[in-house]
């Protein structure tokens, strides 16, 4: 085969290896709720845990949680992060702050005797197929704080 046919056959052959490649990257990204586990539970009145499980490749950004109570009294008090990793993002074009394998934050409550739903927002991306996800949104009703875990989460 000259090198004329084998230049023009490599250059027809790229586009179906991109595409292939897309399609392998679009199959091996995981649904939401298979990327990052979360659960919820009291530790001690007025603290609640919120652990996130994190699948290999993926991450959650530090900077995108967010937590909120439905009712008033009780209301967020304070949010306990651990240290975050940190490297530069493509996709966000800036350095940023995440978590890698499992997280756990502590959500100190005002006035967290009482039953509660608590509303949970995170969002990270599969890092090593370039793709974020949209925020992961769970409500938890927590019961009043002499109980031990939650028992419902609503999407």
């Amino acid at each position: 085969m000259n090198a004329r046919r084998r230049f023009w056959l490599g250059a027809a052959a790229f586009p179906f290896a991109l595409l292939c490649s897309r399609v392998q990257a679009q199959a091996d990204l995981l649904q939401l709720d298979e990327a990052f586990r979360i659960s919820a539970r009291w530790v001690e009145p007025g603290v609640v845990e919120v652990h996130y499980l994190i699948a290999p490749g993926h991450h959650l950004y530090r900077d995108r949680f967010s937590f909120r109570t439905e009712l008033a009294p009780v209301s967020v008090a304070a949010i306990e992060l651990p240290p975050a990793l940190e490297r530069f993002d493509p996709a966000m074009g800036q350095k940023m702050r995440y978590f890698a394998d499992h997280v756990t934050v502590r959500v100190r409550l005002a006035d967290g005797h009482r039953a509660v739903k608590l509303t949970t927002t995170a969002q990270g991306c599969a890092a090593e197929l370039g793709v974020c996800y949209p925020p992961l949104v769970r409500v938890f009703e927590l019961p009043a704080s002499g109980g031990r875990e939650s028992r419902r989460e609503r999407r």
